[in-house]
């Protein structure tokens, strides 16, 4: 894969994270979003940050995200920073995609236009029949995100405190 990248969107490289992002994955990890919403990407020292970037590298090979989580960086063209993740794991026995973008950055559709990339990418290269959003009711934004991104809200399965919006 060329430098890493595996797409690009307008304003975007989605790309392999490598170990020099450990310093500012462990940043972001501590953000209240993070803590709010994605409590499990929450990291109490750099050397669990470190072991989960090292976890993820690892899983790209024969990556398949109905055995393993393929996660991305969120990098800006412009200047390459790293501002967030974006990938695919198993959840509820479907395959969920999962985003953040560090709070600095939220509210400009770059994480609608990570998800909407990614999403058709993933469908197409991943030959998956689907894509699925699992967001708590009360993360408004977050399902904002899905919709922008063309994801339809599904009927709710088992948990009733979360909606599920499948990439159509």
């Amino acid at each position: 894969m060329k430098n890493n990248i595996i797409l690009t969107s307008k304003r975007l490289n989605l790309r392999l994270f490598k170990k020099s992002d450990l310093e500012k994955i462990y940043q972001m990890s501590q953000e209240k979003g993070i803590r709010k919403w994605l409590p499990d990407q929450y990291y109490q020292n750099k050397e669990e940050a470190a072991e989960v970037i090292d976890f993820l590298i690892n899983s790209y090979q024969d990556f398949s995200p109905q055995e393993r989580p393929f996660v991305l960086g969120i990098e800006l063209k412009e200047n390459q920073e790293l501002i967030g993740h974006i990938g695919l794991s198993l959840v509820d026995e479907l395959v969920e995609v999962g985003y953040a973008v560090e709070d600095k950055y939220q509210g400009a559709g770059y994480a609608t236009e990570a998800v909407k990339e990614f999403s058709s990418w993933a469908q197409k290269e991943l030959n998956l029949k689907s894509i699925w959003g699992i967001v708590e009711k009360e993360n408004i934004a977050s399902a904002k995100v899905l919709k922008k991104a063309g994801y339809l809200l599904a009927k709710s399965k088992g948990k009733m405190d979360k909606d599920y919006y499948k990439f159509v």
